[in-house]
């Protein structure tokens, strides 16, 4: 998680060359050290002609993965909020300004949780419904349906699977969390959405976003990992650290998603997330 490349196909890589090095004709070359050096690579998406074209232009947007677009967007964020002292936050129905951006910024400055962060945005961007046979006793088997966008269907789901199965679903119903907090967080949009998250308030979710990405990252060491490389094993070590970190600052990890979609998103997040 620490390495963005691994979250961007090279077709990705090709559009930031093409885009911020236009006079350069050994593209796949450069491509080849965006995948070995981490830092020119940050410098890169964080450039403003970047985020320019991608805010812009929505042709553009078209050219490159979701993937791309949410990672350069979070690098936007951080920098915003670095040049200022605090953020907003809404209070009995008024904005109430809070001086912790230093505190976000500080938060975000960790790669690996604006990895996750933007992988996680590309999660929402549509809705899987699953339908899983579960062996109710011998011979008999139960036909199980659950939206991936239904925490109430995800929690009663991880109640019937073996404990070494359930972090994939726990880690799921905290996402759903801090999604919907974040990006949807006065749930305008999801009324015609079904699924549990649309009912439920600030403080039930913070509450079980808090608690299941905990449980996730305690679930993730049942988990078999044998079939995993030690690659695998690495990478799912620093999910879980994110995760503890998403667990005990929830309320903090929700702002940079709330600056995004106020001031990036709110024209067309409903086109982009969360379709069927």
């Amino acid at each position: 998680m620490k390495q963005t490349s691994w979250l961007l196909n090279d077709n990705d890589l090709l559009f930031l060359v093409g885009t911020l090095m236009p006079g350069y004709d050994q593209r796949q070359r450069m491509v080849r050290i965006l995948r070995e050096d981490e830092d020119i690579l940050e410098a890169m998406l964080a450039d403003e002609k970047l985020f320019r074209i991608l805010s812009d232009d929505p042709q553009s947007v078209l050219q490159v993965s979701p993937h791309l677009f949410f990672t350069v967007l979070l690098n936007r964020v951080k920098m915003e909020l670095k040049a200022r002292s605090y953020t907003v936050e809404k209070d009995f129905g008024s904005n109430a300004l809070v001086f912790d951006s230093a505190a976000v910024v500080g938060f975000l400055e960790d790669r690996s949780v604006r990895n996750y962060l933007s992988d996680m945005l590309v999660s929402f961007v549509r809705i899987n419904s699953y339908t899983i046979p579960i062996r109710v006793r011998k011979g008999i088997w139960r036909k199980y349906r659950f939206s991936d966008y239904d925490i109430d269907s995800l929690m009663r789901y991880s109640e019937i699977i073996s404990r070494e199965q359930r972090f994939p679903s726990y880690k799921r119903i905290a996402d759903i969390c801090l999604f919907t907090r974040g990006v949807f967080h006065d749930q305008t949009g999801l009324k015609g959405i079904s699924g549990s998250a649309a009912g439920k308030g600030k403080q039930e979710l913070e509450n079980y976003g808090r608690y299941f990405y905990k449980a996730a990252a305690e679930y993730a060491e049942l988990m078999e990992r044998h079939s995993l490389t030690t690659e695998e094993q690495r990478r799912l070590q620093e999910i879980v650290e994110v995760l503890l970190q998403l667990s005990e600052h929830f309320a903090m990890a929700v702002k940079p998603l709330t600056f995004m979609a106020n001031h990036y998103l709110e024209p067309f997040k409903e086109e982009l997330f969360l379709k069927t």
